[in-house]
């Protein structure tokens, strides 16, 4: 059996990097209340595709220069499920402490379009609606959405990234 690079060190490095970087994004955004802007996502973007390319491209040079496509998922999904992780219970502790009229806010207004909207909708209609949003404008739900994301991103990245780099 070959003796292979260890890539799970890299690959939790640049995950906790990534994981840093988005919850020190959504903290920034809050502290001097920016909104999301075209510039913070391709920032975003550049540094998602940085965090994984790193890992896989480390891995295959301590390979002899070989990478499969599954190595180079594996590392990614190793970096996303440590960011995510991170990501994710960082949002939850945010929008539950730090900002929770974020929640309200949400909650509020989401509840308003749904009035505007109802036209033809029951009582027990309107009230499942608003059971609905509120079930998915918690600060659980926005934890595991961000979780899922950064997934998806991480997956994403190191098949295009295994994809060009495979040997």
């Amino acid at each position: 059996m070959e003796n292979q690079p260890d890539y799970k060190r890299q690959s939790s490095l640049f995950g906790l990097i990534f994981g840093l970087f988005s919850a020190f994004l959504l903290y920034f955004n809050f502290k001097f209340e920016l909104e999301s802007t075209f510039i913070q996502s391709i920032i975003s973007v550049i540094v998602a595709v940085l965090v994984v390319f790193f890992p896989i491209n480390q891995y295959k040079i301590d390979n002899a220069n070989i990478l499969k496509i599954s190595d180079a998922l594996k590392i990614g999904l190793i970096t996303g499920v440590i960011a995510g992780l991170i990501y994710a219970v960082y949002t939850y502790f945010h929008y539950n402490q730090i900002e929770p009229e974020f929640i309200t806010a949400s909650l509020e207004e989401s509840y308003k379009a749904i009035e505007k909207e109802s036209g033809n909708m029951t009582e027990e209609q309107i009230q499942q609606a608003k059971d609905m949003t509120k079930a998915f404008v918690s600060p659980f739900s926005i934890a595991t959405i961000n979780l899922i994301s950064i997934l998806l991103k991480s997956f994403v990245i190191s098949l295009v990234i295994g994809l060009i780099k495979k040997s």
